[in-house]
């Protein structure tokens, strides 16, 4: 038998016409001829179909091959199989590799069957169509959902009573590997040439049309009696559902921008008319919002120049706040040259002075607070934030040098006496000064008729408006605070599609019924050749695998694993050769710099890897378990080479692992390149580029062969899969579970990948990026404003350093206390709003530091800049606020007016992660920077807070030296003249 199947090289012509195939060699002549006659009858007819080797060409063999195609036709003939290789159905019978299987038997049919018999036949083990000779049993978490009794519990003794949810796993080449594939000259239809490029692009299309296909008449309840839902993932180099949905959601935004754009246009407009057509400021109005739109939309179209693609987060969020911004500080400028007492070009350089400064503060705090996002490791949000960065400064260089442009010609255009708009009609001589005027009149009316008389007339009415808005503050910031303790983090697929798209079924489906994602572990540039570190390898995957929320998996699976194995005399692959005449085996392979072979040895099992499982005869085992090996299942050689005597009781309990050492990197690669050849390879090896050899006869088809790239730089586990997510803390446990062995091993460093890493891993630190980056942007909110206060301030020369250094200080502090008043208490009615903490929503919370700084900067400003001659606190209130209540209030709508179209958007995803949070933004920022603030400045009644100029009305003169008192000033003016002036 040794002779004949393994050692016989004797030559022989390979033809079908070599005639019957001869039996047993016994030596018995009725033996040898009844089994000669019975293989004439049962094979010789059938070895000769198109699907058989040899085929009809001459060509000299050795009877190795005739073995193997004996043993072969055997398998096939009807004693055995009974089947035409290439033509039989290989579902139809069993080679008895499986629990429950045995040679030559059937394959359960599902066809025809009644649903007790199907689930009765599910309750088994389940293997792919190799019986787990490749990768061990199916766990069928993977593919059974809904199940009662509970998969794990159902057994032959407990079967399966019913079933919901069967799902299909399918794996697709990645579009880099296409190219080769589909130049192979057993292609149907010939092969054929395509770039990497067009692969991509046909995996697109592969994707979506199969999805579309398989899904549909998902919605439709005549459809058959089971509904059809799916989902492709984003990798491969084409994006799947996902992807799709969430270029469809960025790009739907056009319809709702453009809603928003016209309706704030409108709005300021209409509030900034006049019935004194030469007064009315409409064009300018518009100029300025045009003015917004072009640089808001030339920031985006930079940015992408700069490869910054326009993600969700961008669509949904930049359009309806930055655009708010730019029209706030639009008002700003508009409103104070229009207070201004004429149209001289005097009045309008101090026009510009009063507010370039305040309007450089709120952008370059801004502009800040988007940089230091740039510090967190989400796309869609340091992405955001490079856009809105860029949006912020083209805003900036647009209202301070362009739109002054603008303000300046309105100027003269009011001087000349023309229309508004209709530019070329002059005012007629004997206009009435009331009608001039009249608009004055209505900018003044909201303050006058609404707040001044709630928050700063010496009425009873200001005291108790002053303690329900001091009283509703506390009340907010607390209900805020009750929120956040009730924060839940994460956001589902379920979440993410709308629930008309059949992925939404789809994901809620998985998350409450399979509840199983695909993941893998990588390792980078380690010491592969160190025994320490191939068992540390195999350690760190085995380790993944015993966690609680990953699926079993054989240790062989690993690439490593399998190499060691095929160094060492455990190496099955000689007895399935493709070529009889060449040995396959790593200690057969000859590294011919010095007449070494691939042969590794073995050591003692010191860090308790898994050992194999041996089948005891009685219990059917249906996965392998690991590669190590106890003592009583070691090859004798092998036990000779480690000196152990397997008799001496105290080596039984001992475990042995293969590993190998000492070998060069030369070695190492050709070995590798041998492996590759022989197996098939596997673990993501890099390989040298052009250096796998191509098949003689099937141009396009390569041998496993290419050269791999040593030192290793990078290595893969095989597909493995993360179970039972049914939430996103059970998630985030198998993160947590996992990454102990990976990521926080500093012997060997390794990571893990899949959706359950790329997607859910930031809800490891979600809430960390929010504290950090609200915290950096409200701390380099205070350096900007306590900045530019003391250089405004010193500038002016009217008062101490000490002083103005003191008031500059506080300034910026009640800057900063009213960011976290904000912050907090968005965080808060947001998350009673279901809001959860998410990267869209951390955006949303931090963005409302910015609207806080807008309101808040132009306020304090005022209030420490307003002219002495406004003694009480109360008066410099006044003073900042009988010029702010209108633009802040238009800003205030305008910017409502941008967040409340996000209502209107047709996917809830939207309207959860990005109107929600943002209309609370709006409300939340408008009371406390101008009602909030307002209310505590009043009562901050001291002199270090009094920074302003000498008002030269009020007749008091500029002091002698700069540190007298500004509280020995005399001269009282009437705040209702100095307004009115």
């Amino acid at each position: 038998i040794y002779k004949w199947f393994i050692a016989e090289q004797t030559p022989m012509t390979s033809h079908c016409g070599n005639g019957n195939l001869t039996g047993t060699k016994t030596g018995i002549a009725q033996i040898d001829t009844e089994t000669s006659i019975g293989l004439a009858t049962a094979v010789t007819q059938r070895w000769c179909t198109k699907f058989s080797v040899p085929n009809e060409v001459d060509g000299t063999v050795n009877k190795q091959h005739f073995a193997k195609m004996w043993y072969e036709l055997l398998i096939d003939s009807g004693a055995f199989l009974g089947i035409t290789q290439g033509v039989s159905d290989p579902y139809v019978w069993t080679s008895g590799n499986g629990c429950g299987y045995t040679l030559g038997g059937s394959r359960y049919s599902y066809t025809n069957q009644t649903e007790k018999q199907i689930l009765n036949a599910s309750s088994r083990l389940l293997y792919t169509i190799d019986e787990g000779v490749s990768a061990g049993a199916i766990d069928r978490n993977l593919i059974i959902g809904g199940a009662t009794p509970a998969i794990g519990k159902a057994d032959y003794s407990n079967p399966l009573e019913t079933v919901s949810v069967l799902q299909n796993l399918y794996v697709l080449l990645r579009g880099e590997a296409i190219p080769d594939r589909v130049r192979n000259c057993n292609r149907p239809g010939g092969p054929i040439n395509i770039t990497t490029e067009d692969a991509e692009q046909i995996l697109y299309d592969f994707k979506k049309a199969f999805e579309e296909n398989w899904v549909a008449g998902w919605d439709d309840p005549n459809n058959g009696e089971v509904q059809f839902v799916g989902f492709f993932d984003d990798r491969g180099g084409a994006i799947g559902t996902t992807g799709r949905l969430l270029t469809d959601i960025t790009l739907d935004n056009g319809r709702l921008t453009a809603i928003s754009i016209v309706v704030i246009a409108l709005f300021s407009a209409l509030f900034l008319f006049s019935f004194d057509l030469v007064e009315s400021r409409v064009m300018l109005t518009l100029i300025g919002v045009i003015l917004v739109i072009v640089s808001f939309f030339a920031a985006l179209g930079f940015g992408i120049l700069l490869g910054i693609k326009v993600n969700v987060n961008i669509a949904w969020t930049l359009p309806f706040i930055i655009i708010g911004l730019g029209v706030d500080d639009m008002y700003i400028v508009m409103l104070d040259l229009k207070k201004q007492k004429d149209y001289s070009t005097e009045s309008f350089l101090r026009g510009m002075k009063e507010v370039v400064v305040p309007v450089t503060m709120t952008s370059l705090v801004n502009a800040a607070m988007f940089a230091i996002m740039n510090i967190v490791d989400i796309p869609a949000v340091y992405k955001t934030a490079q856009m809105a960065l860029i949006a912020v400064i083209f805003l900036y260089l647009t209202i301070v040098f362009a739109f002054p442009a603008y303000c300046y010609l309105d100027m003269k255009r009011q001087e000349a006496g023309r229309y508004d708009i209709l530019v070329c009609v002059k005012e007629k001589e004997d206009s009435s000064e009331d009608g001039k005027h009249s608009e004055r009149q209505v900018s003044n009316g909201l303050y006058e008729m609404v707040y001044k008389p709630l928050v700063l007339s010496s009425s009873p009415l200001r005291y108790l408006s002053h303690a329900v808005i001091f009283l509703a503050g506390i009340a907010v910031f607390g209900v805020g605070i009750y929120g956040v303790t009730e924060r839940q983090v994460g956001l589902g697929l379920e979440d993410f599609f709308p629930s008309f798209h059949q992925a939404n079924v789809w994901a809620t489906v998985r998350t409450e019924e399979l509840a199983s994602w695909s993941m893998g572990m990588s390792w980078g540039a380690i010491d592969y050749g160190k025994p320490e570190s191939q068992m540390g390898m195999i350690r760190q995957f085995e380790e993944v695998v015993a966690s609680p929320h990953v699926a079993e998996i054989d240790t062989k699976q690993l690439w490593m694993a399998r190499f060691l194995i095929w160094t060492s005399r455990q190496c099955s692959t000689n007895f399935d050769r493709d070529d009889g005449d060449v040995l396959e085996c790593g200690r057969d392979q000859i590294w011919p710099e010095d007449d070494s072979t691939c042969s590794g040895y073995w050591v003692y099992n010191s860090i308790g890897l898994r050992e194999k499982a041996f089948s005891d005869g009685v219990t059917c085992t249906p996965n392998e378990g690991g590669i190590c090996r106890p003592t009583s299942q070691m090859h004798p050689q092998d036990l000779l080479d480690l000196g152990i005597n397997p008799r001496n009781p105290t080596n039984l309990t001992a475990s042995w692992c293969p590993v190998f050492s000492g070998w060069s990197d030369e070695k190492f690669a050709f070995c590798l390149r041998r492996w590759s050849n022989f197996t098939g390879g596997g673990g993501g090896l890099l390989t040298v580029e052009d250096t796998a050899t191509e098949n003689p006869t099937c141009s396009g088809d390569y041998y496993s062969d290419s050269e791999i790239e040593v030192p290793i730089r990078l290595s893969q586990s095989p597909t493995m899969f993360a179970l039972d997510l049914f939430s996103h803390d059970d998630t985030i446990d198998l993160i947590k579970e996992t990454r102990v062995f990976c990521d926080d091993d500093e012997s060997l460093h390794c990571w893990l990948s899949g959706i359950p890493y790329d997607y859910w891993e930031q809800y490891l630190w979600v809430e960390d990026v929010l504290v950090e980056v609200s915290g950096a942007a409200i701390g380099i909110g205070f350096l900007v404003a306590f900045s530019f206060l003391v250089a405004r301030l010193t500038l002016t020369g009217n008062h101490p350093v000490g002083k103005i250094v003191v008031g500059s200080f506080v300034g910026a502090l009640l800057i900063a206390l009213t960011s976290i008043l904000c912050l907090v208490p968005v965080v808060g009615l947001s998350v009673l709003a279901d809001v959860n903490i998410t990267a869209f929503s951390d955006m949303s919370f931090v963005l409302s530091i910015g609207f806080a700084v807008e309101y808040s900067v132009h306020v304090v400003h005022r209030f420490l800049d307003a002219p002495l001659s406004y003694k009480s606190a109360t008066d410099r209130v006044h003073y900042a606020m009988s010029f702010l209540t209108l633009p802040t209030f238009l800003s205030f709508v305008s910017s409502t007016i941008g967040v409340v179209c996000l209502a209107f958007t047709d996917f809830n995803f939207n309207e959860v992660f990005f109107f929600r949070p943002l209309i609370i933004v709006m409300f939340v920022t408008y009371f406390f920077g101008c009602w909030f603030l307002p209310v505590v400045l009043s009562a901050l009644d001291f002199s270090a807070l009094k920074l302003g100029d000498p008002d030269e009305n009020s007749g008091v003169e500029k002091p002698k030296e700069i540190a007298e008192e500004v509280s020995e000033m005399e001269d009282v003016v009437d705040i209702s003249e100095s307004i009115s002036a």
